[in-house]
């Protein structure tokens, strides 16, 4: 059944050049979706000489927007963080595990692909604007609001194809005048029962070439872009809450070294990481989507429970004392000897309470319920870090 949500797939990949499509072939199983285009259409309501609102529908900027939501395993994780921060160098080997090394600073562009039923539908000039780390059931889950510079899904022939020997297709221009932006060679649309694989994109917008075919429709006739096959890779579990570590302290080498073991660690009952690239998705002249995709000023939050051991965090709460967090989720042993394994790192700088309560509740322990704020730190020169080990290269990202 095309209709069946569960046949869907989500795949991505980097852009070489911002906004510039690409095929997405890393697949990345989907919890939940739900981007959109934002058309912006409004009623004609210029006076025709009618007795009712309007007979016709304007065009409007357009916005591409909307949400992923996905498991957190340490493979696809690195994605999304590719997507919300900049990439370092990567380091190591398949034997023995690649380490990931993220900071603040511009992320990649992404194309992503999103399979609708028969078509998908896909997204390109993708940046996270808002990055969620939380747990559900005990399983991390990600959720990604994104912004894209454009889409291409769904079509409708512009010039009629008469016969043998068609060797270009003409999009009609009622969607954009530049309708094949998102397509690239390679790709595989579908006219009426027939699959065409471009081998080229010409330059005027309209027009997509292929190899000599017979086809025969007329002007009007619904095009859109094939859903390609999945090949999932060897899927890995997702981080658990349960093999995570959470220290904290009065700065980050302290906050580091008490994430290393339990003994250290603070136990956590509850948390949240939600990080904010406040993009600037803006609509100029020569489109009707988005120029260009920016990141404004960054900023970032966690929330968290622990239970109330003593007075310390009321104190930090009160006379606004810094802190620093470190979060170590580790997940399955990569190398063969077990010296090597999955292993997310999250490190913040400065932290400060922006709320600690303590409410009381007949029979119940009394718990910080916390939300702190991610400051910039003066001495350390930066916010946060973050540094990923999996089993996927660097050449992904």
């Amino acid at each position: 059944m095309s209709y069946l949500s569960d046949n869907a797939y989500l795949a991505v990949k980097p852009e070489s050049v911002g906004g510039t499509a690409v095929i997405p072939t890393n697949f990345i199983p989907l919890v939940s979706e739900n981007i959109r285009t934002v058309v912006n259409h409004s009623a004609d309501r210029r006076m025709k000489g009618l007795d009712w609102k309007a007979n016709d529908l304007l065009r409007g900027n357009r916005n591409h927007e909307g949400e992923i939501v996905a498991l957190a395993d340490p493979d696809s994780l690195g994605h999304f963080l590719n997507m919300f921060l900049l990439k370092g160098s990567t380091t190591g080997n398949a034997t023995d595990g690649y380490t990931h090394p993220f900071t603040v600073g511009a992320s990649d562009f992404y194309s992503i692909e999103i399979k609708k039923g028969l078509y998908c539908a896909r997204y390109f000039g993708v940046k996270i604007d808002e990055l969620r780390l939380e747990f559900a059931d005990g399983q991390a889950q990600i959720k990604a609001s994104i912004k894209a510079m454009g889409q291409f899904s769904v079509a409708r022939l512009g010039v009629a194809l008469t016969g043998a020997g068609m060797t270009s297709i003409v999009l009609d221009d009622e969607y954009d005048l530049n309708p094949t932006r998102g397509l690239v060679i390679g790709d595989v649309i579908t006219i009426g029962s027939n699959d065409v694989t471009l081998t080229g994109v010409s330059a005027d917008g309209i027009t997509v070439t292929f190899g000599a075919l017979s086809l025969t429709y007329s002007v009007g006739e619904p095009i859109y872009l094939k859903p390609q096959t999945v090949t999932l890779p060897t899927l890995q579990d997702p981080l658990y809450f349960g093999n995570m570590l959470v220290g904290v302290g009065a700065d980050i080498a302290t906050a580091v070294s008490n994430a290393g073991a339990i003994a250290t660690a603070t136990p956590i009952y509850d948390l949240a990481i939600v990080l904010k690239n406040n993009l600037f998705a803006g609509n100029g002249t020569g489109r009707f989507d988005p120029v260009q995709i920016l990141t404004r000023t960054k900023e970032g939050a966690i929330t968290m429970k622990q239970l109330l051991e003593n007075e310390n965090q009321t104190e930090k709460f009160l006379n606004r004392g810094k802190q620093a967090i470190c979060i170590i989720a580790k997940g399955k042993f990569i190398k063969s000897d077990f010296t090597t394994q999955e292993k997310l790192t999250l490190k913040f700088n400065n932290v400060k309470l922006m709320d600690n309560e303590n409410a009381l509740e007949v029979g119940e322990y009394i718990v910080d319920s916390q939300t702190f704020e991610v400051l910039y730190d003066n001495s350390d020169a930066q916010a946060m870090d973050a540094s990923l080990i999996n089993r996927t290269a660097g050449t992904a990202y």
